[in-house]
């Protein structure tokens, strides 16, 4: 078994839908609010606003209203792939069609595809329709051993086959995870991923009536969940041939980090500089206009609204005459996406104090 950053753990390597997510590589595409299994599960982290909406398209941070908007999101993270996702992807599969076709004949047939489903609209039509489009990979995610039969029938058609599912801590959710383990490597699938339980605002109450806890040393990952999932993998690699992966809530973090970044350097406008960590910042001051000016005509900037925004370093390079002038200066810094959500803002004060 090999350890790998964040405490992922893998076995035997893991799919490329995996490989190319580690890499921020990946968009996430919502395909569909609806779902008939909310009530079912009670870890299900989807947030209640996106829940029942059948029409309600996502991509990454992103509602889609148009094939356009779709394809410029792409492009604005440099994806080599997506996930789709929901609600249940498989009872809209005419839509999923719809958008897979269009993301191969626009990205190209390697544009890499993996689709999660809780198996509830597979069926051999379903099936040709995900073929016909280009899905590579399908994910299942069921505790319900009748419904198995169906990784089976998706491993006939030629995709690259898992299951995707939560590790829960507790002998009877591990036995099974370690009988689906079994399945998979008897009907010729290729992995099992497990992810580390969450807890989220959807399904906390759930999971503390329940009696689980977060970790002490994060307040997102269920306590036990690693574990269990190591013991998993290690029947995994001894007893079958498939992949193995646990990907604790970190990773998912990590992707969302590395995304941004991709997305960042193709977005920032001339005033805003990416960051390390993805993110994007700028400097803004506001006063008297005749004043901003000045600051201006000596650092450059772009006049909006009667702020002026600079570049970060420029920002900075200005701070004490911003001061001097008695402007009000402050950076900020926000998320990359359309909407550019605040994420933190650092006072003109701040910036004098730790320039010395």
């Amino acid at each position: 078994m090999e350890e790998l950053p964040l405490g992922a753990l893998r076995v035997r390597g893991w799919s490329k839908g995996c490989d190319l997510c580690w890499k921020g590589a990946k968009s996430v595409l919502f395909i569909t609010g609806e779902c008939p299994l909310y009530g079912s599960c009670f870890y299900c982290t989807i947030a209640d606003w996106r829940r029942g909406k059948g029409d309600l398209i996502i991509v990454n941070e992103r509602t889609i209203e148009d094939e356009s908007s779709l394809i410029e999101e792409i492009e604005y993270n440099s994806s080599l792939g997506v996930g789709i996702t929901g609600g249940e992807p498989t009872i809209v599969p005419d839509r999923v069609y719809e958008y897979v076709k269009l993301l191969k004949e626009r990205f190209g047939r390697d544009f890499h595809v993996h689709l999660y489903t809780n198996s509830i609209g597979i069926d051999e039509r379903a099936l040709s329709i995900l073929y016909d489009a280009g899905v590579d990979e399908i994910r299942f995610h069921t505790w319900d051993e009748r419904k198995w039969e169906k990784i089976r029938m998706a491993v006939s058609f030629g995709f690259s086959v898992g299951a995707e599912m939560p590790s829960i801590p507790g002998e009877g959710w591990m036995r099974k995870l370690i009988l689906l383990s079994g399945f998979l490597d008897k009907v010729g699938a290729d992995f099992l991923n497990l992810n580390e339980l969450e807890f989220t605002p959807s399904n906390r109450e759930n999971l503390l009536r329940m009696g689980m806890r977060p970790r002490i040393d994060d307040e997102v990952g269920v306590e036990g969940s690693a574990e269990a999932a190591r013991r998993v993998l290690e029947y995994l690699e001894r007893e079958t041939g498939i992949m193995g992966y646990f990907c604790p809530a970190s990773q998912k973090e990590y992707q969302v980090r590395m995304r941004w970044i991709r997305r960042a350097s193709n977005v920032a406008r001339d005033y805003e500089m990416p960051t390390d960590e993805g993110t994007l910042i700028y400097g803004e001051v506001s006063g008297p206009e005749e004043k901003l000016m000045i600051i201006f005509r000596k650092y450059g900037g772009h006049y909006k609204s009667g702020k002026l925004l600079m570049r970060a370093d420029s920002f900075e390079k200005a701070s004490k005459e911003i001061k001097k002038l008695g402007l009000d200066g402050r950076l900020i810094e926000v998320m990359p996406t359309e909407e550019r959500k605040v994420l933190q803002v650092y006072p003109l004060e701040f910036i004098l104090r730790s320039r010395g």
